[in-house]
């Protein structure tokens, strides 16, 4: 408190936070509008006043200004902020009745009304008061001119924290009401970009056409070109150039992918979060003249630039318009940019001729330059000797020109080094009849029956992804479950194998990766447009498939038009019903996902479909099954993934094949008793099932099981559930399982639980009465990933660093533990995270060895408030580092030199370290001269805004699509997935 110009953190971020939950509250209110109304005008005040707070804040954290000793900040000024904090805290109480129906027993409407009345009237009367005033002239005092400020602004903006916008996850959004949008959002952001070899001209005149509008109101200009012609590729390139960057710092920059058969609702709800990444869980259910109106005033607000992808036809006429753009905003150099394959598309957009852009062929070099990249890429793109060099170059010119074809047709030609192999695909590429590039691209499918070991089932696991929405991102998780009840993928290692065929496809560019893992792994992707019309025409010629995903369709398609398929997927509709005639007796899979008005199956429907396989029913309104779900005797997969499901009937005990039950933030209340007769079940889903009190004994006999998930289930009495409930002991009987998450309230895993789980390899324990760790599990001997969260952990024994393949080690909340293990040991660890350990005041010194930590590749600390130095590094100390990552380390002094000078190391990340960023300011011109590691730094208050972006858009979206179990650190998503620049 020495500082005269101190002034808590905690108070400035909690008059914003209070402010925005008063305004989201206000906006969905459904009583006492008129005194809200009133209310709601005295926020922008105060968000003024506390803009200057946070100015003054950041500028002192930056050392660029000093309080002054003769304008000392008195204790009133504190005394006042907290005092406005309280009242804030009390409107959003009050306001939040107003909004919530379930609270509208508390309160009468004439109560409310009085009540806020009263709170805006103390509002005004402490806006008012000297010490408001005398606090704003002293900051002006302090802040003696604006470079300050501007420096500030500039440090923030050059920070290279970026997102991917995916295509897919928009359509089921969930977390709190509209927020504020008073001041710009700060969403900038970078787009992953993969080759782009070509089109110079095409991205130089765009360039061109955009700077030379600059001053214009409103500008629109268009991309058009075949598809595969690199129209996606070349608009990233657009969107991640300085210009369009540095243009729109301080606006919006929106990215939507439209495809054919666009849901307006799904686009809507995509731009909210990309807007204001803090979208109403009931956005689909909420009026729909009302959240036009909020994305129309948002967008009104600030500069944006909207970029519109793969836009078709049946949605370019009403497109803008269901998107809210505003026709007249109230700043200049707004732009549109969007691609399209019809020119006749872009001009109802309004996109003029003269801002149209035709996106040309490759040419014969540029051609060979990117076929050779993917077809030669052992020989680092030069052609092998022992193929004929006129071939292989026809092969190329076969492609026309096409960047996708080039692409992938060469991939499906990497390693094939015979001329007779190369003569073949040439003369079958020259006599294709139909000569769409669709059809060409059918080599590569076919390509695919030769990939050894693999063959035929990796072809049809191609072909179910069309079963998808286009554009759609994909969850590796899912697409496995699909395939393993459709028999493609079997064995002990099903998961596994799921993963392999994923990153087969991935290397001949069949689809498109959105996010790896630290292990290089695909966790969610997606198919290029094109690749899916050929895989949803194949599945429908060859296969007796019938998908019509993300449609529009309001009702379940005639009947005529699904009997005799094998497969179905109606998912990402608006269906409401089955019809009960509808049989298919010969049907394998039904998906019928994210249906989000489908109530019921009918009895008579799941009664004929005695030859079904896989049942998913994903985000449906589904509330309970007929007794006849027992007569599906050949189910495999059962998914009922955030399905308000309470109970399941006794009969799912006849289905003696079913291997995964999924049931993922559903509302189920008890799992059947005789659930130990599902015999063959492996994978068993129940992560965050809140209402679940207990789980049947039955589960300790289901010896087959690999998968268990019961992590977030936090009203599970797992020692208070009676005669015939199971216990935490219990569970090791489970001697199979390779995945296991559990948490609960106050219970500890006793010696001879988790040393039969000899198979284990991926663990996460929440025990929060757990203080050492069972000396038996270090025979889980092949464990690769661990994460535990213990409260009362009070060591971690050195035998923990047993485990020779262990790759991930997680330890938070770990808030006794003092000392860490001889980790250093581990030769597979690449990944150590450790946060929220506040008794950690050092690491051991072992730590910075020769040799130790052989293959650690991302060291992250978060929340070690006690922790006062990294451990000095001998040298080939920690050798494999490439990033570290310090957050919210206070008592932390300073990185020493030695880590700059690892190898290898790639960026440093420091958040939150004042310390630690006080010295990397004043060495900030040693740094980099002696080192080109990449840095990033952020303030307390600017960590404190991305951890609220970061949890809105992670948790909001269907990119945490079962991240509760397996969910990747915030800072390594930052990274992997690029969340939005941080403003």
């Amino acid at each position: 408190m020495g500082d005269p110009g101190f002034i808590p953190a905690f108070i400035g971020y909690a008059i914003q936070l209070a402010g925005h939950q008063i305004i989201r509250h206000i906006n969905v209110a459904v009583r006492c509008r008129k005194e809200l109304d009133t209310l709601k005008l005295v926020l922008p005040r105060i968000e003024a006043m506390n803009a200057e707070l946070q100015e003054y804040r950041k500028a002192l954290n930056s050392g660029r200004v000093s309080a002054s000793p003769h304008h000392p900040l008195p204790s009133t000024v504190n005394t006042w902020l907290n005092e406005l904090n309280l009242l804030l805290e009390e409107a959003s109480v009050l306001a939040q009745h107003c909004s919530v129906p379930s609270y509208s027993h508390l309160f009468s409407r004439y109560t409310l009304s009085k009540k806020i009345r009263q709170v805006t009237a103390s509002l005004e009367k402490h806006l008012a008061s000297t010490p408001s005033v005398a606090f704003l002239h002293q900051l002006q005092q302090h802040l003696d001119n604006r470079q300050v400020l501007q420096h500030i602004k500039e440090r923030i903006n050059s920070l290279n924290l970026r997102t991917l916008p995916l295509a897919g996850t928009s359509s089921g959004t969930s977390g709190d009401l509209f927020p504020s949008t008073s001041s710009a959002p700060s969403n900038n952001k970078y787009i992953e970009e993969t080759l782009i070899v070509g089109q110079d001209s095409a991205s130089t005149r765009l360039e061109e056409l955009i700077h030379s509008e600059q001053d214009k109101k409103f500008s629109r200009f268009g991309l058009v070109g075949k598809g595969g012609a690199g129209k996606t590729l070349l608009l990233k390139r657009i969107f991640n150039s300085n210009q369009v960057q540095n243009r729109f710092c301080n606006g919006l920059m929106i990215w939507l992918t439209v495809s054919q058969n666009p849901s307006f609702n799904a686009l809507r709800s995509d731009l909210a979060r990309q807007i204001a990444l803090n979208v109403d869980e009931r956005l689909q259910s909420r009026e729909e003249d009302h959240v036009k109106t909020w994305l129309n005033e948002s967008m009104a607000k600030h500069k944006f630039a909207l970029f519109l992808d793969d836009v078709w036809e049946t949605s370019a006429s009403s497109l803008l318009e269901e998107l809210c753009v505003p026709l007249f905003p109230h700043h200049n150099s707004n732009i549109i940019i969007a691609t399209s394959r019809s020119t006749s598309v872009l001009l109802k957009l309004g996109v003029l001729p003269s801002s149209l852009i035709q996106m040309q062929d490759l040419t014969e070099d540029d051609s060979w330059s990117l076929f050779s990249f993917h077809a030669f890429p052992h020989s680092e793109g030069k052609l092998p000797l022992s193929i004929d060099q006129e071939i292989a170059k026809h092969v190329c010119k076969e492609c026309g020109g096409l960047p996708l074809a080039l692409k992938v047709i060469g991939h499906a030609m990497a390693g094939i080094t015979r001329s007779d192999e190369w003569e073949f695909t040439l003369h079958r590429l020259q006599n294709d009849v139909i000569g769409t590039l669709s059809s060409r691209l059918r080599l590569s499918y076919d390509a695919l029956a030769d990939v050894p070991g693999y063959g035929i089932s990796l072809q049809l696991c191609f072909l179910c992804l069309a079963a998808f929405p286009e554009d759609y991102a994909i969850s590796t998780f899912t697409a496995t479950m699909h395939w393993i009840g459709e028999g493609l993928v079997a064995g002990m290692n099903a998961l596994q194998i799921g993963e392999i065929y994923l990153n087969l496809l991935a290397d001949r560019c069949l689809i498109e990766p959105l996010q790896k893992d630290y292990d290089g792994k695909v966790i969610f992707f997606r198919v290029h447009d094109v690749l899916h019309d050929l895989a949803h025409q194949i599945a429908e010629k060859e296969e007796k498939c019938f998908f019509q995903a993300g449609r529009g369709l309001p009702g379940f398609p005639v009947l005529d038009q699904c009997s005799g398929h094998v497969r179905i997927s109606l998912m990402d509709n608006s269906l409401t019903s089955i019809p009960k005639a509808f049989t298919a007796p010969y049907i394998r899979s039904l998906l019928l996902a994210k249906n989000p008005y489908l109530t019921e199956i009918p009895k008579e429907v799941i009664g004929s479909m005695t030859a079904l396989r896989v049942l998913d029913l994903s985000f449906t309104a589904i509330q309970s099954f007929p007794k006849s779900l027992g007569c599906l005797k050949h189910l495999v997969c059962l998914i009922l993934f955030s399905v308000p499901i309470k109970r399941l009937p006794n009969s799912i005990a006849a289905l003696k094949n079913l291997q995964i039950l999924d049931l993922y933030g559903s509302d189920i209340t008890q799992l059947p008793s005789d659930i130990s007769k599902l015999t063959s079940l492996k994978l068993l889903v129940l992560g965050s099932c809140i209402h679940l009190q207990c789980m049947p004994y039955g589960i300790s006999h289901l010896t087959s099981l690999e998968y268990l998930d019961v992590s977030g289930c936090s009203n599970i009495g797992w020692n208070k559930c009676g005669k015939n409930r199971i216990s935490i002991s219990d569970l090791g009987t489970l001697n199979q399982l390779k995945r296991f998450g559990l948490r609960n309230n106050g219970e500890i895993i006793r010696e001879g639980t988790l040393g039969r789980m000899k198979q284990m390899e991926y663990l996460r324990l929440a025990l929060t009465g757990m203080e050492r760790l069972p000396h038996d599990m270090t025979a889980m001997s092949k464990l690769r990933k661990l994460c535990l969260e213990c409260p009362k952990l009070l060591e971690i024994q050195n035998s923990f660093c047993e485990f020779q393949h262990l790759s991930y080690i997680k330890l938070v909340n770990c808030l006794i533990l003092e000392r860490l293990p001889a980790l250093h040991k581990l030769p597979s660890l690449k990944q150590l995270i450790i946060k929220n350990c506040p008794n950690i005041e050092k690491f051991p010194e072992e730590f910075g060895k020769a040799g130790g930590f052989p293959k650690l590749e991302v060291f992250s600390v978060v929340k070690l408030r006690m922790l006062e130095q990294l451990p000095l590094l001998q040298e080939g100390a920690l050798p494999s580092l490439r990033i570290l990552t310090m957050m919210k380390c206070e008592a932390l002094q300073r990185l020493p030199q030695c880590y700059w000078n690892l190898k290898i190391i790639e960026k440093v990340r420091v958040y939150d370290c004042p310390k630690v960023q006080l010295v990397m300011a004043e060495e900030e011109n040693l740094i980099k001269s002696q080192s080109k590691v990449q840095t990033v730094t952020l303030s307390t208050t600017e960590t404190q805004a991305l951890e609220k972006r970061f949890f809105d858009m992670f948790y909001l979206s269907e990119y945490n699509h079962y991240g509760d179990f397996w969910s990747n650190e915030m800072f390594q998503v930052l990274d992997d997935i690029n969340i939005f620049r941080l403003l």
